[in-house]
């Protein structure tokens, strides 16, 4: 239960990235970055949720994280 608590704080963790990066957004926004990351993980955290949860809530953390960090 608290794994899954922890996945809330993804949010406020990719809104502060976004904040303390916002100098360097024109460097980051670009296509190579965030897509092929974000794609990564999500079918990452898929195949390893039956394998071995903890790595995949850790993915799925990295991912909202990540997520939340480009739209900001």
């Amino acid at each position: 239960m608290i794994e899954y608590l922890t996945l809330i704080l993804a949010i406020p963790l990719g809104l502060a990235l976004a904040n303390i990066t916002k100098d360097e957004k024109q460097i980051y926004s670009k296509p190579p970055y965030f897509p092929v990351i974000l794609w990564v993980l999500a079918i990452a955290a898929a195949i390893l949720f039956s394998l071995n949860k903890t790595v995949a809530l850790t993915l799925t953390f990295i991912f909202i994280t990540t997520l939340v960090w480009q739209k900001a």
